[in-house]
């Protein structure tokens, strides 16, 4: 049995039937047909983000099928139109197994496919559904706002919050950048730590990135009494699905511009 890995964002397990939509012939390179290839989804196997599908072409036709793969959609009639493809050019065996790193917590439709120089042909649907991811609730486009020294104002931004590939209690805040460079410079994505059954989020210490341009700079804590930049974990609280900081600064520690903040927010929340 082959296996083709190929990735991309979308998700999960259960079964239900239903007639895939077949295109039409493929008038523009028809052959005669002799016999119609047959095509099957055996198996759909799902691990957490990951799923796998079986494909069985039990009658390869004539004119030739010249590809298996599946259709993925969130659509309950899966096709060409609306769904992440995985597909394989390989006929040396009658199985191919495909795979997939899909979105958590989200039911999918799929069916098989085979494609021959005249026509698409179809199997029934299965369903399935990734499982939830733990910071579920947390991932996607957020606003981050606060009081922003710079502008001494509360200054709202439009920030994204994704999930470490690795480790669940992990995420990444990007959409930051600079209110101290001509250019705005976009800053690196803040690494992040959630307890949720603590309710924190921990902005961890020693986020140094190396700039360039200006020199490299650190995530670290303002005191709002002092005006004075401390570095250590930065620990934030969850009320209500939305995350507290008191303070966030993106502090330039070296070189000519050591000193000099890209950011400095207090009383954050991101929600």
């Amino acid at each position: 049995m082959k296996k083709i890995y190929a990735f991309m964002l979308m998700a999960g397990l259960a079964f239900f039937n239903a007639a895939c939509e077949s295109d039409a012939t493929l008038d523009e390179t028809r052959l005669a047909d002799v016999t119609a290839p047959s095509v099957s989804l055996d198996n759909v196997t799902v691990n957490k983000f990951d799923a796998s599908f079986t494909v069985t072409l039990s009658e390869k036709g004539n004119p030739e099928a010249r590809e298996v793969g599946v259709f993925v959609s969130t659509e309950s009639q899966p096709d060409m139109n609306n769904s992440t493809v995985l597909a394989s050019s390989d006929m040396t065996e009658p199985t191919t197994t495909l795979t997939g790193t899909f979105t958590p917590g989200t039911t999918f439709y799929v069916c098989a496919y085979v494609l021959t120089a005249n026509q698409l042909l179809t199997s029934e649907v299965q369903t399935f559904t990734t499982d939830s991811h733990y910071l579920g609730a947390f991932l996607g486009e957020k606003v981050f706002n606060g009081y922003n020294l710079h502008a001494e104002d509360n200054y709202p931004i439009a920030v994204t919050i994704t999930a470490d590939e690795e480790d669940e209690t992990i995420g990444y805040l990007s959409g930051l950048s600079s209110f101290a460079t001509p250019d705005a410079l976009v800053l690196e994505p803040v690494k992040m730590k959630f307890d949720i059954e603590a309710g924190t989020v921990t902005i961890l210490d020693g986020q140094i990135v190396n700039e360039p341009n200006y020199g490299p700079y650190q995530y670290c804590i303002m005191d709002a009494s002092t005006g004075q930049f401390l570095s250590g974990d930065n620990v934030g609280v969850i009320r209500d699905g939305v995350i507290y900081f008191n303070s966030l600064a993106a502090l330039i520690i070296d070189g000519g511009n050591a000193g000099v903040s890209h950011l400095a927010y207090l009383d954050i929340t991101i929600q």
